[in-house]
């Protein structure tokens, strides 16, 4: 199993949540990028026990990044996912931990320093 495509989640004016098509554990990252997904930078990691329905709460107030991705948005940014299956939940988090023990994520940092 690896990564999937790049897709563009969000821009200053849409979401494209129709996009997901797995409701499986997944290990996924977020970008930010120009509107043709160029300078793209990776800029967040987590995982879920459902792909589909843990991005689309990137769309909804819920999600613990809202504000950051807001602030991003606004200035012209666009979203970009891309996510890998796993086998279970655990297996997701033993993914994410391992490339958070290798990578800055820098959303992650910011995460975690508010916390």
């Amino acid at each position: 199993m690896g990564w999937t495509n790049w897709r563009e989640i969000a821009d200053k004016y849409n979401w494209h949540d129709d996009l997901f098509d797995s409701e499986e554990p997944a290990c996924y990252e977020l970008a930010i990028a120009g509107p043709r997904g160029g300078d793209l930078r990776i800029v967040y990691i987590g995982e879920t026990a459902n792909e589909k329905a843990r991005i689309k709460t990137y769309a909804r107030s819920g999600s613990h990044l809202s504000r950051t991705i807001d602030w991003h948005l606004n200035r012209g940014w666009h979203l970009f996912y891309r996510g890998q299956k796993m086998r279970s939940k655990k297996a997701a988090a033993a993914m994410q931990n391992r490339m958070l023990a290798r990578y800055v994520y820098d959303w992650n940092v910011l995460m975690d320093r508010d916390q």
